[in-house]
């Protein structure tokens, strides 16, 4: 759809860190093999990256940032997973529910009649 539609001012960035995080880190297969760049590129994007160091995409990240898009970047990341899969994690809340929708109510200036 994107490739299609091709939007001059268009970046797609892909975070691949080659494992199903939320449901306890297991790999994706054949993730290291896999030329999501070069699949964007087949799709009609006008350029298409793909980076393993953070340091090259610094690099290029404002020649990045100036291509006539659609762009698509392609970047890979460690993963940082706990074992548990996310429905079976423990759930803490920041603040309780009637705190936040207090001071929600507060900032939106609406009262409580």
């Amino acid at each position: 759809t994107i490739a299609g539609q091709k939007p001059s001012n268009f970046v797609h960035f892909l975070m691949d860190n080659e494992c199903y995080a939320t449901t306890g880190g297991q790999p994706v297969p054949n993730a290291q093999d896999i030329d999501y760049a070069g699949m964007a590129k087949e799709a009609g994007y006008s350029v298409a990256y793909s980076f393993d160091n953070l340091e090259d995409f610094a690099t290029n990240v404002e020649k990045i940032m100036s291509e006539t898009g659609p762009v698509f970047v392609a970047m890979k990341m460690v993963p940082e997973v706990e074992n548990e899969p996310i429905g079976r994690r423990q759930r803490r809340a920041v603040r309780p529910k009637a705190q936040a929708i207090k001071e929600l109510q507060e900032s939106l200036g609406v009262t409580d009649s």
